[in-house]
This record gives structure tokens, C-alpha cells and sequence, in this order.
């Protein structure tokens, strides 16, 4: 977990972005930056928002690899679904075509993550959030333009809930409103757990949503939100309301929500972690500071994914794989040699021996704390490195002539007699024709390829007795995409 991270917001009213740094009484703001947009029209406001963003720029200690950005509600569709698996890795694999028919585009249009509140059951619902891919592909150009490349990109309502949390405020039912310009962004918790996000669209100033018939508007929209989600007036399950965003500030907003919705209003206090951050301007950075507060607590939703996946982490997840890699091999000549030495030297050289290769294992992998086997070890955690490579878009392709023979020779036991007479490749499977010295070997080559987890589908077509003696003709055929 870095020492710093870094939240950054684009609204209607300005560029924030703000840095939290970890203390010995977690995390705080260290830097803050507040940059207001008086222009109203877009096309005015791209040449102030790139001004912004390159002030911001210098603070940065690592060029944005320490930068979340928190992607506006009002571009976000959000759905509550089942997902079918316990697993996140294997929900992820299908959540996109689980939320399609609720999606006014085509899965390929957009870019899909969800939120996962822990270990939950497989008929729990879960908030899934949706972007489509123009969207997200003109904000990270926009913060290209500026020099600016984050590692995480989270839904706003999230980074909101991010914030919440941090606050100690998500232990009771509750929710959160924040008043942007344009819109509000209202979530909604239980336990601990985000239940419900929505963007609501405003009038588009603080002096109109000042006014008693724009309040109305919003506060019904807000008790329709709440009877939608099974909070009702009679139940009452939002015990409190809290506010942020830039127009919470606006005169008798605060009164006029309370006397217009079922649970009490307030402002959300964040002068515990705000540090020297002015009170006016505190609730304008809820979004940002709730992003840096959301990645320095570990949540995993990011919408960079696919082709707008980060090459920072892509770069650090291949740099982490060759170490891995390096350390493998060492570990692996280690093993060698100690067992030449068990056979050759004294139980202490020996003993020695086995030392080094337990600190060459916590050198490289100093989390963990059992440690059984190093180089089994070693070479689990480089498979598991290779996945996330693949996964990040960093991984060279698989699959070649090379690479084929390669397993095929690492499946071939020292006591295997087998020899390799043609080899067939086409692009989805390829055929192997050998001759082996008995039945057993041409069974036990097919059963070594079927663990490997590099092919999809491993069949022995044909294995028959020749007319040489002790020669038996196989023919395996192996099928790609494992």
C-alpha cells in the first residue's frame, strides 16, 4: 500500500484534487488543490480544465501513478443484480453479459466493474457500474492531454461511500447527498454496505437549488429513491442524511432538506482528516478525497479496464514477473545444489544451504509467512504473476511452435523413452506423432500435457503396436486456448 495517494475530481464547478498520507492515525489530507470553472459552456471550459489539470500535475511525486480519478455519476449507469458466483475473479468473467439487458448499449460498448462488499452469497445483489467506453476514452484523454495518467478510475458514488466509511458513518443506515452544480449524487447504506447510488440532475446553480420549488423537486425525488429501495416513511431505516458537495454551503439548504425529507439532515464533519483544508471548501473535495481514501483502504472496483487498462500497472506487473522469475531460477539452482550437497557435505552445510534458499524465498516474497516448499513455493506465485500479467494486457502471446515443444519436453520424465516424428500446428489445435517404448509411456505423456493448464483439450487419437519391437505409435491431439 503506497504512503501517498493522490483523488482527483473534474465537476461543474471546478478541478479538485486532494492527497492523502498515511499517519500513525491512518490516513490524512496532506495537499489539496482547488482550481473553481466560472465558464458554463463545455467548449469554454476544456481550455480552463486542461489549465487546471496541469497545475496540478507538479504536486504529483510519481507522474500519476499514485492518482485516482473519480469518473462524474451523471456518465455512470448503475444496477442492482445477482451475481451467480461467491468468487469475484469468476464473477467478474460474466458480470458484463449478467447486466447487458439492463444496458441501453451493446456489451461492447462499455466498460463494467461492480462492487463487492466482502464474502457475500451467490443470490446477494450487487451494485454493478457501467461506462460507456466514449466516455471513459475522452476523460483519460483529456487528463492525457494534461500529462496525467491515473492508475484508477472509481465510480463517484463509490469514492462517496469511500469517504462515508472513512467518516465512521456507514455503521447505521444512512445515506449521503452531494449538491454538485448539475446534478446530485445520492448513496444509500446498510451495514456497512453500499445499498444504492444514483445521480439526480439539477437546475445547474446554488441560487436555484435555493429555491423552495427546486428543494420540493429534490427532496421528492430523493423519498421515491428511498421507498424504491424499501425505506419508507414508516420503517424510517435511513436514520441520517448527510450533505457534501460545493452547494451544500448555500444558505438554509441544509433546514429546507430537513424539514422536506424523513430523517434528519446534516452536513458531513470531515475536519478529523481535512487538516489545513478551509472550511469552505471542504465539502467541494468530498469526491476526490473519498477516491484517495477508497484506494488507500484496498477497493478493487476500477473502471480501467480492457483497452483502457493502466500501463503503470502493467509495467509493474511485468517488472514484479521477471524479478519472480529471476528469483525462481536462483531458487531452482539452489535446490540443485543442495541436493548435491546432501549427498557430499555435513548436515550443517547443508542445513546452511537450506537458510540461504529461505532468504532468497522472504527476499523475494516477503509476505509470506508460511513458508513449505520454496521452490513450489516460488513457482506457484510466478504462475499466479503470469495471470495478472495476461490479465493487464502486458503478456506476449502463447501458444507458438516453441512453446509447444517446450511442454511437451517439460512432460517428458528422464524415464520416458519417447520421440517426436511430426509435429502439425494449425490455429486451434495442434497434432503430435510419436513413438514411445509401451503403452504406459504414451498414457502417463497424455496425463503429464492434461495438468499442464496450457491447452484446452488434450486426446490420444490413435496408439498402436509397430512392427519394430517394443515400439509403440501414438498420435495425440492437442487443442489451443487452455
Amino acid at each position: 500500500m503506497k504512503a501517498k495517494i493522490w483523488g482527483l475530481d473534474i465537476g461543474s464547478g471546478g478541478v479538485k484534487a486532494v492527497e492523502v498520507t498515511r499517519t500513525l492515525r491512518g490516513f490524512r489530507v496532506s495537499n489539496h488543490a482547488f482550481f473553481p470553472l466560472p465558464g458554463k459552456e463545455k467548449g469554454d471550459r476544456r481550455g480552463e480544465i486542461l489549465q487546471a489539470l496541469r497545475q496540478v500535475l507538479p504536486r504529483l511525486e510519481d507522474g500519476g501513478e499514485s492518482l485516482v480519478y473519480s469518473f462524474p455519476s451523471l456518465q455512470t449507469m448503475v444496477h442492482r443484480i445477482p451475481l451467480p458466483f461467491a468468487d469475484r475473479k469468476k464473477n467478474r468473467q460474466v458480470v458484463k453479459f449478467e447486466v447487458e439487458p439492463f444496458l441501453p448499449f451493446a456489451a461492447d460498448q462499455v466498460i463494467v466493474d461492480f462492487y463487492s462488499p466482502g464474502k457475500s452469497s451467490a443470490e446477494e445483489r450487487t451494485l454493478v457500474f457501467a461506462v460507456r467506453k466514449g466516455d471513459l476514452g475522452e476523460h483519460l484523454a483529456l487528463l492525457k492531454e494534461a500529462g496525467l495518467d491515473p492508475e484508477s478510475v472509481v465510480p463517484e458514488a463509490l469514492a462517496l461511500f469511500s469517504l462515508a466509511r472513512a467518516m465512521g458513518k456507514t455503521s447505521a443506515a444512512g445515506a449521503l447527498l452531494d449538491l454538485g452544480e448539475e446534478k446530485a449524487t445520492l448513496i444509500l447504506w446498510r451495514n456497512d454496505r453500499l445499498a444504492l447510488a444514483r445521480s439526480i440532475p439539477l437546475a445547474g446553480s446554488a441560487l436555484s437549488l435555493a429555491a423552495d420549488q427546486d428543494l420540493s423537486r429534490l427532496a421528492e425525488e430523493i423519498r421515491r429513491t428511498f421507498l424504491s429501495a424499501g425505506n419508507g416513511p414508516e420503517d424510517r431505516a435511513v436514520e441520517k442524511i448527510f450533505l457534501t458537495g460545493g452547494n451544500s454551503l448555500t444558505p438554509a439548504v441544509e433546514k429546507k432538506l430537513g424539514d422536506l425529507l424523513p430523517a434528519p439532515v446534516s452536513s458531513l464533519d470531515m475536519e478529523e482528516i481535512s487538516g489545513d483544508v478551509p472550511e469552505k471548501i471542504r465539502p467541494a473535495l468530498a469526491a476526490a478525497l473519498g477516491a484517495a481514501l477508497g484506494a488507500a483502504a484496498g477497493e478493487e472496483v476500477n473502471l480501467r479496464r480492457e483497452e483502457f487498462a493502466s500501463s503503470q500497472k502493467a509495467q509493474r506487473a511485468r517488472g514484479r514477473m521477471r524479478i519472480l522469475v529471476s528469483y525462481a531460477c536462483i531458487l531452482a539452482a539452489l535446490g540443485v545444489a543442495a541436493f548435491l550437497v546432501n549427498y557430499t557435505l555435513k548436515e550443517r552445510k547443508y542445513q546452511d544451504l537450506r537458510a540461504e534458499i529461505r532468504k532468497e524465498f522472504t527476499q523475494a516474497l516477503p509476505e509470506v509467512k508460511r513458508v513449505v516448499n520454496e521452490l513450489q513455493q516460488m513457482k506457484a506465485r510466478v504462475q499466479e504473476e503470469r495471470g495478472k500479467l495476461a490479465a493487464l494486457g502486458g503478456g506476449g502471446g502463447s501458444g507458438s511452435s516453441l512453446e509447444i515443444l517446450r511442454e511437451l519436453s517439460m512432460a517428458v520424465e528422464p524415464s520416458m523413452k519417447i520421440r517426436v516424428t511430426e509435429l502439425i500446428v494449425d490455429p486451434e489445435a495442434v497434432e503430435v506423432n510419436g513413438e514411445a517404448d509401451s503403452f504406459d509411456t504414451v498414457n502417463q505423456l497424455k496425463s503429464r500435457l492434461d495438468r499442464s493448464g496450457r491447452f484446452k483439450e488434450v486426446q490420444l487419437k490413435t496408439a498402436r503396436a509397430s512392427s519394430l519391437e517394443n515400439v509403440v505409435e501414438f498420435k495425440l491431439q492437442i487443442k489451443r486456448g487452455g
